[in-house]
C-alpha cells in the first residue's frame, strides 16, 4: 500500500472519530428542547482554510517517505485519541461551526482543562502526521500556516461568542488555561 493510501485512510479514520462520536452522544444525550441558536457566520471562512491546508498535503503529488511513517502514525494515534477525548467532553455542544444556544455549557473537564479548543489541537496533530508522510520538506509549513490561518478565524469567532455568553465566567477560564490550542502557542 503507497503512502498516499495510508494518508488518506489515516484522514478517513481521524474523520470517523468525528462521526462515531456524534452518533454516541446523540444516542445518549436526548435533545435540548427548541432554543434559541447564535452563529458567528465568520467562522465558515476559517473552516475552508482549514480543509484547504488539509486538503494540500494530501493531494500534493510527493515523494513516498516510508522513514516517517512510524511518527507519522503516533501523531494520528494521538490525534485520534485527544479529538475522542474532547468529543467526549463537550458531548451534545459540538458542532462544525461555531454556534451557542440559550443551554449552552462552558465545558471545562478533560482536556479543555488544558487547552480551550483541544479539537482544534487534535487537527493540527493530524495535519502534521499528513504533512509528515507525504509532503516535500516545505509544503508541511506552507500547509500548516493555511490551516493555521483558518483555525485563528475559528478560535476567534468562536471565543467571541464565548465571552458574549459567558462573560466573566469565560475571561476566567481563558486566564486558567492560557493556550488557544497548541502549548506554548497563543
Amino acid at each position: 500500500m503507497s503512502l498516499t493510501a495510508v494518508a488518506w485512510l489515516l484522514f478517513a479514520a481521524f474523520l470517523g472519530v468525528f462521526y462515531v462520536s456524534h452518533r454516541e452522544v446523540k444516542a445518549r444525550v436526548a435533545p435540548a428542547p427548541e432554543c434559541r441558536v447564535r452563529r458567528e457566520h465568520s467562522s465558515d471562512a476559517g473552516m475552508a482554510l482549514q480543509f484547504s491546508g488539509m486538503l494540500l498535503v494530501l493531494a500534493w503529488p510527493g515523494p513516498e517517505r516510508p522513514e516517517r511513517m512510524l511518527p507519522a502514525l503516533l501523531l494520528a494515534g494521538m490525534a485520534m485519541g485527544l479529538a475522542r477525548a474532547a468529543l467526549r467532553h463537550l458531548g451534545r455542544q459540538w458542532r462544525v461551526t461555531a454556534v451557542v444556544t440559550d443551554d449552552h455549557e462552558l465545558i471545562t473537564t478533560g482536556p479543555y482543562r488544558v487547552v480551550r479548543h483541544p479539537v482544534y489541537s487534535a487537527w493540527l496533530l493530524m495535519l502534521a502526521a499528513v504533512a509528515l508522510l507525504r509532503g516535500p520538506v516545505l509544503l508541511g509549513p506552507v500547509a500548516a500556516c493555511v490551516f493555521a490561518a483558518g483555525m485563528e478565524i475559528r478560535v476567534r469567532a468562536e471565543e467571541r461568542l464565548l465571552r458574549e455568553t459567558f462573560g466573566d465566567r469565560y475571561s476566567t477560564y481563558v486566564s486558567s488555561t492560557r493556550w488557544a490550542y497548541l502549548p506554548p502557542l497563543r
